[in-house]
């Protein structure tokens, strides 16, 4: 992949300073005041459905690296999924992801660990590369989805559907999910924006994040990657299998990362229900043994994992 030349060139960016931030202030100033179950039931739906479905499945496995197949009202619902995550739109954070495969952990990385474990957790964000902060500049990098008008659309209006989303949750908090006896309960309401919103946003941020800096710190390296890529197994739980990142950086299309029975993998058990259902083809799967005689062939493993 070849890079544009404004890779090289940094702006810093009150834009993601300022979002970024009031997020974090907004979760952790509502989060006590405003703690409800049913808020918390919000939270956990929209972690998955945010990290899990759109971001994982979709962005990651299916989007950026190609592996698997899915209808394309799949692929535009989980997309508006990953969306919803706020870590840009799809083509930005496709584009972000396949540089970081070419370039991984070399000066050419967005977010090479060799800068510092806070540079790579979510310091890159703030010094933003140029290349990836101009629609411009990053859409040369995924060529295949500036195809896709409903990808376009996502890309320009990222801020707008989530908007909808926080209107939504606001008007069930208060009517469906609130107390009975009064006409619209704000309590209930504001708990549902501050849990499926701002405390939503700011877990999927750190969890995404921690791919990019504990699992290239911390673990394992059963395979020959030539980065620093790292099997996690504490990522892994938190990131629906994406913490299996070295056995990923090893063969990136492979659709399932938990290799083997104990590493536990949820985005993969979604991919094999629904190719089950038909809904997923053309799944590339891990060939273990390949993988294994690769391993031996360049030395053998450094660590187990």
């Amino acid at each position: 992949m070849k890079l544009r030349p404004s890779w090289q060139q940094n702006e810093f960016s009150w834009r993601n300073v300022l979002w970024i931030g009031a997020v974090h202030l907004l979760a952790i100033a509502g989060a006590v005041p405003f703690f409800s179950w049913q808020g918390v039931a919000a939270f956990v739906v929209f972690y998955y459905v945010t990290g899990m479905l759109g971001i994982t499945f979709c962005f990651h496995r299916l989007l950026t690296h190609h592996g698997y197949t899915v209808p394309r009202w799949i692929e535009n619902f989980t997309a508006l999924c990953g969306t919803l995550a706020c870590q840009g739109g799809p083509i930005n954070w496709v584009a972000t992801h396949r540089i970081h495969h070419a370039y991984s952990d070399t000066p050419r990385d967005p977010h090479d660990i060799n800068r510092g474990f806070w540079y790579s957790h979510a310091g890159w964000l703030v010094n933003l590369r140029c290349d990836l902060a101009n629609f411009e500049e990053y859409k040369h990098y995924a060529p295949d989805l500036i195809k896709r008008p409903f990808l376009i659309f996502l890309e320009n209006n990222m801020i707008f559907v989530q908007v909808l989303l926080g209107v939504s949750l606001f008007v069930l908090g208060g009517t469906v999910f609130g107390d009975a006896a009064l006409p619209f309960d704000f309590f209930m309401a504001t708990s549902m924006i501050v849990y499926g919103i701002f405390l939503r946003l700011v877990a999927v941020y750190h969890v995404t994040w921690f791919v990019n800096s504990a699992s290239h710190t911390w673990g394992g390296t059963p395979n020959k990657s030539g980065d620093h890529s790292r099997n996690n197994w504490w990522v892994a739980l938190l990131a629906f299998g994406e913490g299996w990142h070295n056995n990923h950086h090893a063969h990136a299309r492979y659709a399932r990362h938990g290799w083997h029975w104990w590493q536990f993998d949820q985005t993969w058990l979604l991919i094999r229900t629904l190719e089950m259902f038909g809904l997923i083809k053309d799944v590339v799967r891990p060939n273990i043994a390949a993988v294994r005689e690769e391993s031996e062939s360049m030395g053998g493993a450094t660590a187990k994992s």
